[in-house]
């Protein structure tokens, strides 16, 4: 029984670790972060809107159905240097699939994804974006989890102002 139990820790650890490795960021002096939980995206969702506007309803169906929204930036060396390390560990323990690469304005971002339970849909969208924005160096990591609608997405990362953003309304023709 023993045995078992060190077996299953040491098969859940390099998961735990890589949880952890993101949540580091939200701690450091370098680093701005954004976290969303599924409360506030259920909170958003109970939003009273008219029967008349049904872009509205989908927009809110999409939020309702994410868990969390993880955002990190920073402009700091040191700190872009152990994120693109990060997430390289991350996208090598991870079973995530290659949407796109776009490399255009000194910026060079990658989305990834999981698989969702219907078409059109993903478990998670990871995007890792290296470059400038306004003339300084700058890296994004972005985690969207949940049941996403990739037809919807853009839209959410528009008005959540996310580097990158603009990219998103490619996506959902890779899928």
């Amino acid at each position: 029984m023993r045995k078992i139990a060190i077996i299953v820790f040491v098969g859940l650890l390099p998961m735990l670790s890589q949880a952890q490795s993101f949540a580091k960021y939200e701690d450091m002096k370098d680093v701005d972060a954004m976290v969303m939980t599924s409360k506030m995206f259920k909170m958003l969702a109970k939003v009273d809107l008219s029967d008349d506007n049904p872009e509205a309803r989908e927009y809110l169906k999409l939020i309702e159905n994410l868990d969390e929204i993880k955002m990190f930036t920073s402009t700091t060396a040191s700190v872009r240097s152990e994120m693109q390390k990060d997430v390289e560990s991350y996208l090598n323990s991870n079973n995530l699939d290659q949407l796109m690469r776009v490399k255009e304005d000194g910026k060079n971002i990658r989305f990834y994804s999981k698989s969702g339970k219907r078409d059109n849909y993903v478990s998670e969208l990871f995007m890792f974006m290296e470059g400038e924005k306004e003339g300084e160096p700058i890296s994004v990591i972005l985690s969207i989890t949940g049941e996403i609608d990739l037809s919807q997405l853009s839209r959410l990362t528009s008005d959540l102002k996310i580097p990158g953003a603009e990219e998103l309304k490619n996506v959902e023709n890779k899928s």
